[in-house]
């Protein structure tokens, strides 16, 4: 009988993930996993093999954005290497709001999102002022939202916490 320190969730049975952490004030550390079911289900509709496709990870700087996907401050896309599941993104600004998509290229150079990431804030590089607030506020959030408010998460077919 196996112990539960060894038990171990089965690959299978995993959600498709992609997190972001900081790692310093101008660098962020991404990872994700891909569930072999949203993989097939990719390799299905492309008509070629999940390894063909070129991997790609756009981050978005959505500092002081209600961020629906479309309205970044900057967006920066990082070509992967086939086998990579994650990635040290350097040369970022300090104190900004990072969000990032995980997705593929088509042959036609459209990206195609298949994950989501947190939000993260870089550090500061510098100590904050005197009276200077510690957190920002985002404009939107101290807005009624309007009756037909969708949530950001169900945008774009994104999934969060669940597989295929």
């Amino acid at each position: 009988m196996e112990s539960e320190e060894s038990w171990e969730t089965p690959r299978a049975l995993r959600a498709s993930i992609l997190r972001l952490m900081a790692r310093d004030a101008h660098t962020l550390y991404a990872y994700w996993e891909i569930t072999d079911r949203k993989k097939w289900l990719a390799s299905q509709h492309f008509g070629c093999d999940w390894s063909e496709l070129p991997k790609v990870l756009r981050l978005y700087d959505v500092t002081h954005k209600w961020f629906d996907g479309h309205n970044a401050n900057e967006v920066r896309e990082i070509v992967l290497t086939p086998e990579a599941d994650n990635w040290y993104v350097p040369k970022l600004n300090a104190n900004t709001v990072y969000m990032a998509d995980y997705g593929v290229y088509t042959w036609e150079r459209q990206f195609v999102p298949f994950l989501r990431s947190n939000a993260v804030r870089t550090a500061r590089d510098c100590p904050a002022g005197w009276g200077e607030p510690i957190v920002c506020v985002v404009p939107e959030a101290s807005n009624p939202h309007p009756p037909a408010y969708i949530p950001p998460y169900s945008l774009e077919n994104f999934e969060r916490g669940q597989s295929c």
